[in-house]
């Protein structure tokens, strides 16, 4: 246990390294915006020497996706030192050997939750947060480890707060049977690397093996009814038609939303993977994803186009709409890539 004095100093320290971060903020994001508090996180860590790369990646570099891992992999970095190869061992403290002391494993978790969930802090519900919260922290007690824990807390959906209650019970119960399996915190710190979409990992994962990419866009914004049809010019040059569904998140994967020259088409819905939505959502995650990353930390999604190849110089296509569709579905083609 520190003493006062120590306890003193590391107040102090946080609060010096919040300022120094606050007075170095230069963009808007909100991770960017959350760089004071990822400073008290590093100081919590005792890991103080990692806010100088915050603030030089938050000065140095400008293209925003660049900037924003950098950030991931500086916290991923913090959590790396004091974790180790083998992770957190003990529910006591660690002895460095200059003798300063590393947080225990629950710390860890607490500190990696906040991290991976509390980020855009204006969408934290703070009642459905502090469930996940406390069941996470039950879960490493128990396992005497971080990597389950944080695990489930990235997955576990704040929405609805009783699935996530019931999968901590379950959880708990699971770790008093594997409480003596080793943890290998190599997942948690690849999980830190990325919370700036932090959200996407949580509902997105496969964006990690088919990540979406746009390419130049000629855009048409059409929302087409259930039973109509019609055709569209196509562009000079255009390879693929970007579409997507609309009030469509309920319905099964794979539903058939329409045609397109007698080809299926079978896009989600271009909200599902919403926080708010994609726990009641059915859709899957589009075959040749054109979506792009929006939104930040927990709070990050990718919406739902989905891109269709074009036969070779076709010069119109024929888009119709299955009639059997609920009818406040919609149809929408996006664009000509």
């Amino acid at each position: 246990m520190p003493d006062r004095r120590s306890l003193l100093i590391a107040v102090v320290a946080a609060i010096a390294a919040a300022l120094a971060c606050a007075a170095s903020v230069q963009f808007a994001t909100p991770v960017d915006r959350a760089l004071p508090f990822l400073a008290v996180v590093i100081v919590a860590l005792n890991v103080p020497i990692a806010v100088l790369p915050l603030i030089v990646v938050e000065n140095v570099i400008a293209d925003e996706p660049t900037r924003l891992l950098a950030i991931g992999i500086v916290m991923a970095l913090a959590f790396a030192f004091v974790c180790g190869a083998d992770g957190i061992r003990g529910a006591g403290s660690l002895t460095r050997p200059g003798g300063s002391e590393d947080p225990p494993h629950v710390l860890i978790v607490l500190l990696a939750v906040l991290v991976l969930r509390w980020i855009p802090f204006a969408n934290v519900v703070l009642w459905r947060e502090l469930i996940i919260l406390g069941g996470a922290l039950a879960v490493a007690y128990v396992m005497n480890g971080a990597t389950l824990a944080v695990v489930l807390a990235l997955f576990s959906p704040a929405w609805p707060a009783k699935v996530a209650v019931m999968l901590f019970v379950i959880a708990v119960i699971v770790a008093f049977q594997l409480r003596r399996v080793k943890g290998n915190n190599l997942v948690v710190e690849t999980l830190i690397a990325f919370f700036p979409w932090s959200g996407v990992m949580a509902r997105g994962w496969p964006a990690f093996v088919r990540p979406p990419h746009q390419g130049n866009r000629q855009y048409v914004g059409l929302a087409l009814k259930p039973g109509s049809a019609m055709t569209i010019d196509v562009p000079l040059h255009a390879a693929a038609v970007v579409v997507s569904g609309a009030n469509v998140a309920r319905l099964p994967c794979g539903t058939l939303l329409g045609t397109l020259d007698g080809r299926p088409i079978t896009a989600p819905d271009w909200g599902f993977m919403r926080r708010d939505q994609f726990f009641a959502s059915r859709n899957c995650y589009p075959r040749n994803p054109a979506g792009r990353i929006r939104d930040y930390g927990i709070s990050a999604w990718i919406d739902g186009a989905d891109r269709i190849a074009l036969p070779y110089e076709a010069r119109t296509i024929r888009v119709g709409v299955n009639p059997q569709l609920p009818k406040d579905a919609l149809l929408q083609v996006e664009a000509f890539e």
